[in-house]
């Protein structure tokens, strides 16, 4: 289908690669409508796709649940009601500053803070913290085939932990909040007049747990140990999952006493799980991103590949239909790093994938569709 606007407009304001992508032409006109097929989702009961013609009351229906504008409608008032909720809590969040009276109600979060129980040995936090550590180690090199597979986790282990602890670093430094110990917090005196040496020494004090700073830190460090070796234990685990239980379960307990012990705000504890799990999840995705372009062949956008070894441009065309991401979310430089720190090129060097000063020997077309359907 071609462009209905003039063709001075299509190159000056057009990428030239649309067709390599799939999206030169509409989405929609990739759909071919079917027969009304039905799909039960929970309680409802609805056609993949709407009736072209009204022509009942049941089809006004139909047409509502299953219309594009429909979801549109559904992501706005989506978007609106989370607004609203972010508005009442920034609301109910200044209630803190208001002064107190005889008879004033507690706030919500009052009655929340108070709820929670408040365990005052703070090193418990740090003896759940060895446990995951020691568990996580022990088990794992344990369920380990070799020692290759047991460098590789621990590889991806301290590169991901190294990035966290370089990431908290900016944070700690560009926010300051009061201790959230009740007791309150005196600086150290190495934090004031300790010199470069000694407060580069005192990181081995700080992992001990004989060592705090005053202030809060966000987020949290024993946080994102614990998380990790969680995550490492999801993916790289052979053992049964009972195990692998036992393990999320002492590391959830030293995430709760962070709060309990008031070793950190909970906002500490939420942010740290949030970007734990997305720095495990784009690692991952690159050394997969990597594997797929250098031993298959497949381009960087690797799942556009996929559909172009199905069929050529059309499957592309149905890829863009379906998901709509013309262009990859990623860098070569970050899946660069990632396969350095992961030795995923000296496992593609005893593949032959890569050749002994680790130049890559791009696969033939036969061989590529081979392995493809092998």
């Amino acid at each position: 289908m071609k462009p209905s606007y003039s063709r001075f407009f299509h190159k000056t304001f057009l990428r030239s690669d649309l067709a390599r992508v799939g999206v030169a032409t509409s989405p929609g006109s990739i759909a071919v409508p079917k027969e009304r097929e039905w799909q039960r989702i929970g309680f409802i009961n609805l056609p993949l796709e709407p009736p072209f013609q009204i022509k009942s009351m049941k089809d006004v229906l139909f047409v509502f649940f299953n219309h594009e504008a429909f979801r549109l409608l559904f992501c706005i008032i989506w978007l609106i009601l989370c607004g609203m909720i972010e508005c009442f809590m920034a609301q109910l969040s200044d209630i803190r500053y208001s002064y107190v009276y005889p008879g004033k109600t507690p706030a919500l979060q009052d009655l929340l803070f108070d709820a929670l129980p408040y365990v005052s040995n703070v090193q418990l936090v740090n003896y759940l913290l060895e446990t995951t550590i020691i568990c996580t180690v022990i088990g794992l090199a344990l369920q380990s085939p070799d020692w290759t597979t047991r460098w590789t986790i621990l590889r991806r282990w301290c590169f991901i932990m190294g990035w966290l602890y370089l990431f908290r670093s900016i944070t700690i430094v560009v926010t300051t909040l009061p201790s959230p110990l009740r007791d309150g917090c005196i600086p150290p005196t190495l934090s004031i007049s300790g010199s470069v040496g000694q407060r580069f020494g005192a990181f081995f004090e700080t992992v001990a747990g004989n060592d705090q700073s005053c202030g809060d830190n966000i987020f949290s460090g024993h946080t994102c140990v614990m998380a990790s070796c969680a995550l490492a234990w999801r993916i790289h685990a052979r053992a049964n999952r009972i195990l692998g239980w036992l393990l999320y379960l002492i590391a959830a307990a030293g995430i709760l006493m962070i709060i309990f012990t008031h070793y950190h705000y909970t906002i500490d504890v939420l942010l740290a799980l949030f970007i734990v799990y997305v720095s495990w999840y784009i690692y991952m995705r690159c050394i997969r991103d990597a594997t797929m372009h250098y031993v298959l062949g497949h381009e960087l956008h690797t799942e556009m590949s996929v559909f172009d070894t199905n069929g050529g441009m059309t499957a592309k065309e149905k890829y863009q239909f379906l998901v709509c991401q013309p262009h990859p979310l990623g860098s070569r430089i970050l899946m660069w790093i990632c396969m350095y720190a992961d030795g995923l090129d000296i496992r593609l060097r005893s593949l032959g994938t890569f050749d002994s000063r680790g130049k890559w020997r791009r696969p033939q077309s036969e061989t590529q569709q081979t392995m493809i359907e092998c």
